[in-house]
């Protein structure tokens, strides 16, 4: 497979992510951080089922796009580094699998935070185990992705490594404290826009090459 083609489909399949964010969550009355779900949980209880069920549903199909794209890792390896390119791929393709899953399950809190307290903690609890084991081995791929670039393993620039996830998921602090409107679109989807910046910054680098 090409190597562009397989950053559109990864870039297509971040940008789908980040829509399926603002599906489940988005408010113009936005929302305040307090170290829970809560008040995520709160708007979703609120939004129309209807959004609800295509907002997760988006979860499973843009988990596989991010695989196609993530295809990539091996495709614009250098030779003698192959095998960890390899070995890169089916990391960063299981963490994005463990995260559709969880994009997915989100759309149980606003359902059942309609009708059971009770249930609604258990399932929060479950999210919160489901979110540590996805975004654990996501992070393992963004620091494998950083290595090889910073490395020199990759046909991108050292100086890609500014625009890799690992570096932008850091500026998560910053966006937080940006003003109501822009924090609920930027901050509620950083974690896909950080991808989409990567893979059009990348195919920008392979265009000029």
């Amino acid at each position: 497979m090409n190597l562009e083609i397989t950053m559109v489909i990864g870039l297509i399949g971040a940008f789908l992510m980040f829509c399926g964010d603002m599906t489940l969550y988005y408010s113009k009355n936005d929302y305040k951080h307090d170290g829970t779900l809560n008040p995520i949980i709160d708007i979703m209880k609120k939004v129309s089922i209807k959004r609800l069920y295509i907002g997760g549903m988006i979860g499973p199909l843009t988990a596989f796009l991010y695989c196609v794209g993530y295809y990539h890792l091996v495709l614009f390896t250098k030779e003698e580094y192959i095998t960890f390119g390899w070995v890169l791929f089916i990391i960063n393709c299981l963490g994005i699998i463990c995260g559709g899953a969880y994009h997915s399950h989100c759309a149980n809190l606003g359902l059942i935070g309609r009708h059971d307290k009770e249930s609604l903690k258990e399932v929060e609890n479950y999210l919160n185990f489901q979110k540590i084991v996805a975004f654990g081995i996501q992070a393992v791929g963004f620091i494998g992705m950083a290595f090889m670039i910073v490395m020199g393993w990759t046909i991108l620039p050292r100086w890609m490594i500014i625009l890799s996830p690992l570096v932008l998921v850091l500026f998560l602090p910053l966006v937080r404290k940006l003003p109501k409107g822009l924090h609920m679109i930027i901050c509620g989807g950083w974690t896909n826009l950080i991808s989409v910046i990567y893979y059009v910054a990348a195919l920008i680098c392979v265009k000029v090459l």
